[in-house]
């Protein structure tokens, strides 16, 4: 009350004065304050980013960048090492007889081409080839002669390992006995795909497995293949897996379980659970043991690309049937909901079987084992197919692909005679 009726007494100009004299007081007050907030910032940046902890963080990464030039320097060394112990095995290889095939430089492709029919024909479960014997120079994998024939009934010879050995004498005989079965399902022809890229000729391309390092975002949650984490177990599995165990479940396989409990979560029928799980059952056992046996016994189209082996992706893209799509997938897969492109890729991959026809027949014992005719069928690209669902809601991965061929349409019985 006072200080207004003291401020009533007040003339205008007096008024005006108090005006702005508090007005600067504020104004002062506000200064004082901003220029105490930047000297404790400039106090916090002194003390957590000065000189000394600057020079810190240039030498961590100037040690960083020497560690990784060393590991590069290393690799290539290891590379060069490779190719000569290559160059070596050629060398004894031809000294002693001008039949052998070149080894370790071209391993992959050199045995698919001499026993992809042998691998696939007596591999698969099929029993027309009791006691044969098929021989493949592959030394220091004699530890699974036993298992594999005992599996197969066939006996992997190894170079070295007796009379006769180092010679594909015996494996012609075999290919000789069984007939190039043509199936009755007309498949189409696809063009070769773009997406195949050179591997490096110093390396053995069994050897070169993908990088399925993608930084494990949580927020992704990629499916993948849960058993490659428990290798010691894949490996005491045999080399082929059973259709039935593939269909059914059983608990004398462990990866056969595995991959029968992942491909009943989809819906299937059962010539793509046999199919798809056969073809990722080989593909197991090779990547978590990589060899020349196991590499040998993946269809073509299953091969790594370059493109895997560079970019880190899920495991799960590994095993996309064609190669041209699970390269565009690869360069693409984190910009779309991943559960739901691996439902639907799933869900939409058919081989072209027809319904209804037999898959399975028995053999001389009574067991049931994949027909040839199915065997042909699934493991060539042109043996498999996507519905138009995929295709329509994801136009853009079709880049590089005949989609009209790669187009599945459901095969009748009546349309095979």
């Amino acid at each position: 009350m006072v200080s207004n009726r003291h401020n009533a007494s007040l003339s205008s100009t007096e008024k005006k004065r108090l005006r702005d004299r508090r007005a600067q007081e504020n104004l002062r007050k506000k200064r004082e304050n901003r220029i105490k907030f930047l000297e404790e910032r400039v106090e916090f940046c002194e003390r957590h980013h000065g000189a000394s902890l600057m020079q810190q963080l240039l030498t961590a990464v100037d040690s960083l960048c020497r560690e990784n030039e060393l590991l590069r320097a290393r690799q290539e060394r290891l590379r060069r090492m490779i190719a000569s112990w290559d160059a070596d095995e050629i060398g004894v290889a031809s000294s002693e007889t001008s039949q052998q095939p070149r080894l370790l430089e071209n391993l992959g492709p050199e045995i698919n081409r001499r026993t992809a029919d042998q691998c696939g024909q007596a591999e698969n479960g099929l029993a027309e080839t009791p006691n044969s014997v098929v021989n493949l120079e592959i030394p220091g994998l004699n530890a699974q002669n036993e298992i594999f024939t005992r599996t197969t009934g066939l006996t992997l010879q190894y170079a070295g390992a007796g009379p006769g050995s180092g010679h594909l004498s015996s494996a012609q005989d075999v290919a000789a006995t069984i007939p190039n079965i043509l199936s009755a399902v007309q498949l189409p022809g696809l063009p070769h795909s773009s997406a195949i890229e050179a591997l490096p000729s110093t390396v053995p391309a069994w050897c070169l497995v993908p990088m399925n390092e993608y930084g494990h975002d949580p927020s992704l949650v990629p499916a993948n293949a849960p058993w490659l984490s428990h290798s010691e177990l894949v490996t005491a599995c045999p080399p082929m897996p059973a259709p039935l165990d593939l269909l059914h479940g059983t608990r004398r396989n462990y990866l056969a379980n595995e991959i029968h409990r992942a491909i009943r979560r989809r819906a299937l029928r059962d010539a793509e659970c046999v199919a798809l799980g056969w073809l990722t059952y080989v593909y197991s056992k090779w990547r978590v043991s990589p060899n020349p046996a196991t590499f040998a016994r993946l269809a073509p189209f299953q091969q790594p690309l370059m493109t895997q082996i560079q970019r880190g992706h899920p495991t799960s893209l590994d095993m996309i049937i064609w190669p041209q799509l699970r390269v565009n997938i690869i360069r693409n897969w984190t910009n779309y909901d991943f559960a739901e492109l691996m439902g639907y890729l799933s869900c939409c991959t058919k081989v072209r079987w027809p319904w209804g026809k037999d898959m399975l027949e028995r053999d001389a014992d009574d067991n049931l084992q994949i027909r040839r005719e199915f065997f042909d069928v699934f493991t060539r690209e042109s043996g498999w197919g996507l519905t138009s669902e995929f295709i329509d809601k994801y136009p853009e991965l079709m880049e590089g692909l005949d989609v009209e061929a790669l187009r599945f349409r459901m095969i009748l019985p009546s349309e095979v005679e």
